[in-house]
């Protein structure tokens, strides 16, 4: 609102010139002095002010502001009110200014108020804006000053939750560490402030806009090989792994090692979910040897990644190389023979058959060989005219812990008789 000061009469004009140039005054009939004047809002270009009615018959107010306290210079400027509160407008965002009060009848002026410094808002946007540094329950946080700021606003409030917004006011600063729970990311804003002596505080209207910030993120638990291969394909370059999900995480950076310990690979996933299972797509994940694997999380701050702890390694085995079948002799009786190339790391196979693709499957034999001979299903020997299912383990030792390859996957084959 422009021009806010309104005068109610002609005549009143005409007395306060009067008044406040000190003709005509009695004292013993000028209203009490003005108390409890204090600011109550603010934007980049005003401020309101309120005061108490004080003891008299009040008429009007006189209201003086100026950026220095002395009310001089060209800064200097004043206005008539009738009400107990003002809005001074065509401020300057940023600024400093000292106002006081005098209230007056229709004869005379009385004492005039305490000044009080009142400011407005900073009008500039915070600028660069980010986390400096992966601490475990800190964040440290700066940005570049704001003209006319003697302060900031910084509001933050887990990611994962969408939980309560906390709050912090700075003093005239450029960093700043926010105080934050262990493995967890947080949504972080700032706004440039302008605080009075009085402790008013006129928030600016521009921010950056929320940004992803994080502590370190913990070590990767519960990691667990899933499966291998794609859809139709046990032999595709492919896996899959589940682990425990960090609030921190950014995404996830996994690394392969090949059975005799050097690494293989490395990559990055981003998921939300990891403990709900993750594909990983790499040319290095290949079947013919047992491999491992172990991921850690990560965030980015400044542009670079730190990382959490990495997890332990997990040991794991794709479908086996090559499996085929073939008939051993000229008769169902003679059996079906089962074979597949060596799988680097591996102590010994098991083979397993059923009549059920998916379920009831029966140890065939353990060997460190790699082919064997299938005559029997359970106690049964195989027939003609009937569909069996067959899949071939790897297994590897590692220390005291037995590791298996891939079971998912099977085979099947159907012996039918011919007549010449």
């Amino acid at each position: 609102m422009k021009n806010f000061l309104k005068v109610a009469k002609v005549s009143f004009m005409v007395m306060a010139c009067a008044l406040f140039l000190g003709i005509g005054i009695k004292a013993e009939a000028a209203p009490g002095k003005v108390a409890g004047l204090k600011q109550v809002d603010a934007n980049s270009g005003s401020v309101t002010i309120q005061w108490d009615v004080p003891a008299g018959d009040v008429k009007a107010y006189l209201v003086e502001w100026c950026q220095s306290n002395t009310f001089t210079g060209s800064t200097y400027s004043y206005a008539q009110t009738t009400g107990t509160g003002a809005k001074i407008t065509n401020l300057a965002a940023g600024k400093s200014y000292y106002v006081r009060v005098t209230a007056a009848d229709s004869e005379a002026a009385g004492l005039t108020s305490n000044a009080i410094e009142t400011v407005t808002a900073p009008s500039g946007k915070v600028a660069n804006f980010k986390q400096t540094k992966a601490e475990a329950k800190k964040i440290p946080v700066s940005w570049k000053k704001v003209t006319g700021a003697n302060g900031y606003y910084i509001g933050y409030y887990k990611k994962s939750t969408n939980g309560k917004t906390k709050f912090v006011t700075t003093g005239n600063v450029s960093s700043y560490k926010l105080s934050a729970a262990e493995n967890t990311r947080y949504r972080v804003d700032i706004l440039p402030i302008r605080k009075s002596s009085t402790g008013f505080v006129a928030y600016g209207a521009n921010s950056p806009g929320f940004k992803d910030m994080a502590t370190t993120p913990k070590k990767v638990t519960k990691l667990k090989f899933i499966g291998s291969g794609s859809s139709t394909d046990p032999y595709a370059k492919m896996a899959y792994f589940s682990w425990s999900r960090s609030d921190a995480a950014e995404g996830y950076e996994y690394t392969l090692y090949g059975n005799n310990g050097k690494q293989a690979a490395k990559g990055t996933i981003k998921t939300d979910k990891p403990n709900k299972g993750v594909a990983i797509s790499n040319k290095k994940l290949v079947n013919t040897q047992f491999m491992k694997i172990r991921v850690r999380a990560y965030i980015t701050v400044n542009g670079s990644k730190k990382y959490g702890p990495p997890s332990d390694y997990c040991w794991f085995g794709k479908y086996p190389p090559s499996v085929k079948k073939a008939m051993a002799g000229r008769y169902a009786s003679d059996g079906v023979k089962i074979s597949w190339k060596k799988m680097t790391g591996a102590k010994n196979y098991t083979v397993y058959v059923s009549t059920k693709p998916n379920s009831g499957y029966k140890k065939v034999t353990t060997t460190s060989k790699t082919s064997c001979v299938i005559k029997k299903c359970g106690g049964s020997t195989i027939t003609t005219g009937k569909y069996y299912y067959y899949k071939v383990v790897a297994s590897k030792k590692v220390g005291k812990k037995t590791i298996k390859s891939d079971d998912d996957w099977h085979g099947e084959f159907f012996i039918t008789t011919r007549y010449y």
